[in-house]
């Protein structure tokens, strides 16, 4: 193959997004940012660059469950088969500190990331003009916790769904305490 300069910010990008299949766009950029190589600015230019170029694929996956805390669908990054090709002929010019610091942070974000996509708020407007909130912490098997709510305002769920997002352990252990206490206080005064 013919050697192709590629700034090394490009290469670690590319890198990150082999790495890390189906990682999300700002995951992407945080984790470049983290290598302390490059600023936000060259991050994201680069971002733009290699999009521009084919050599990296970002996307909204068909059906994408995941939304971020503005309830749009997240984007996901993949490699081209041009980009792998390119990081394949390159990727010995990444350092060696680098590629290891790249492999230690993506292994300790994964749980964080794994996490972030089994965790989702959906907010749809009903027949009759409420807002459904669909709250979902799902399992590799999607099984889980779905719960589902009126609210009368887009508002009010919109809300409902960013606490969700966020606090989405301390909400679910809170129902599960609530349902497992009212139980308890039922059998208590039988």
């Amino acid at each position: 193959m013919q050697e192709t300069n590629i700034p090394i910010d490009k290469l670690i990008l590319l890198y990150i997004a082999e790495q890390a299949p189906g990682i999300r766009k700002s995951q992407l950029r945080d984790a470049a940012l983290a290598t302390l190589s490059m600023d936000y600015f060259d991050a994201t230019s680069a971002l733009d660059e290699l999009i521009s170029t084919h050599l990296l694929h970002v996307a909204v996956r068909k059906n994408e469950p995941v939304h971020d805390a503005r309830g749009r669908a997240v984007e996901r990054c993949e490699l081209t088969d041009t980009g792998r090709t390119a990081l394949d002929a390159l990727e010995k010019q990444i350092p060696v500190s680098t590629k290891r610091f790249l492999s230690d942070y993506l292994i300790d974000g994964d749980l964080k990331r794994r996490l972030a996509d089994t965790i989702t708020a959906t907010v749809e407007i009903t027949a009759t003009g409420h807002y459904r909130l669909t709250c979902r912490q799902s399992d590799e098997n999607n099984s889980g916790l779905t719960l589902s709510l009126s609210f009368p305002t887009q508002e009010l769920a919109q809300i409902a769904a960013t606490t969700w997002r966020e606090y989405s352990e301390d909400v679910y252990l809170s129902v599960i305490n609530a349902l497992v206490h009212g139980q308890q206080h039922d059998q208590d005064e039988s």
